[in-house]
């Protein structure tokens, strides 16, 4: 018994990132790709597309399912096809395409906002050719702002 608790300390690494922090809404925005991932682990994947001349919004659903997290790894299962993709989650902001159909893996999901697991929102902001721009607004678990940063093509603005 003792020999499965330590090995389960050693694999603990508290340095991962938790399920609940990655509920929100991801875009790759040279594709037009959102992911929403939401409570309780469910995802929507889907492509917008503006039509400038009738200012129409076009919407079609790409992938639903369930997500999980391993590691870092977060994996959308597919809830039709039952296939299973994969994408990093290097941190709360950005996650990396491993195997997602018709995506390099040069692509980022970049996040627009996120929640927690209470429902209420964690942070939100913009992003201008993968750098933040613009303000970025932080929240806690009750709602109230905590701070808000400003961005100028990445970099803090005082």
């Amino acid at each position: 018994m003792e020999w499965l608790i330590i090995c389960l300390l050693l694999n603990f690494d508290p340095s991962a990132v938790a399920t609940d922090t990655l509920y929100g809404t991801y875009v790759i925005p040279k594709e037009q790709i959102r992911l929403n991932l939401s409570p309780p682990n469910n995802y929507t994947m889907f492509m917008t597309e503006y039509n400038q001349r009738s200012e129409a919004v076009n919407s079609q659903e790409l992938s639903r399912g369930q997500f999980s997290l391993v590691a870092d790894t977060v994996i959308l299962e597919d809830a039709t096809t039952g296939k299973a993709m994969k994408l990093l989650a290097a941190n709360e902001e950005k996650l990396h395409p491993i195997n997602v159909p018709s995506l390099d893996k040069g692509e980022k999901f970049l996040g627009q906002n996120q929640y927690y697991a209470n429902g209420k929102l964690k942070w939100e902001g913009t992003w201008r050719k993968g750098k933040k721009h613009g303000t970025w607004i932080y929240y806690d678990e009750l709602g109230d702002v905590i701070k808000s940063v400003r961005y100028k093509r990445g970099k803090k603005i005082e």
